[in-house]
């Protein structure tokens, strides 16, 4: 199944307000090395322990996070849905080709948590690009 209600263009700019919120998050904790946080180092997954962070540092009036809420919020509701289903395909969480089962998941959590879910991924740049590309849906 193909995402009918996403703009690629929608897509990018999202991503590109969340990088933003992104490097006033990283700004506010100083640019510290992520090794200096954790004294072990994950085999695997997460290896960034600032992430379960998300952009709590960052105060709620921060006009880069006020932005990108901005912007989540113009969205209507199934586009949001579609954003969550490309940032878990991008998180490695859904793949590709199960995207109906990203939307039902989607619909299931309800709006608000997806909202919710969006805004508190520090990395939602990232998974959002990386799932354009595992779609095959990137420009």
């Amino acid at each position: 199944m193909t995402p009918e209600n996403l703009n690629v263009d929608q897509v990018h700019l999202v991503a590109r307000l969340a990088q933003a919120a992104r490097a006033a998050r990283d700004a506010m904790l100083g640019h510290g090395p992520d090794r200096d946080l954790s004294r072990t180092t994950a085999v695997r997954g997460e290896r960034n322990p600032t992430a379960a962070l998300g952009f709590d540092p960052l105060p709620a009036e921060n006009r880069q996070l006020t932005a990108l809420r901005d912007a989540l919020d113009a969205l209507s509701p199934a586009v949001r849905s579609s954003l969550y289903v490309l940032m878990r395909i991008g998180q490695g969480h859904l793949a590709a080709d199960k995207w109906s089962h990203g939307m039902q998941e989607a619909q299931s959590l309800g709006d608000t948590t997806v909202m919710g879910t969006l805004i508190e991924d520090a990395d939602l740049h990232d998974h959002l690009l990386k799932g354009l590309y595992e779609a095959r849906l990137s420009s």
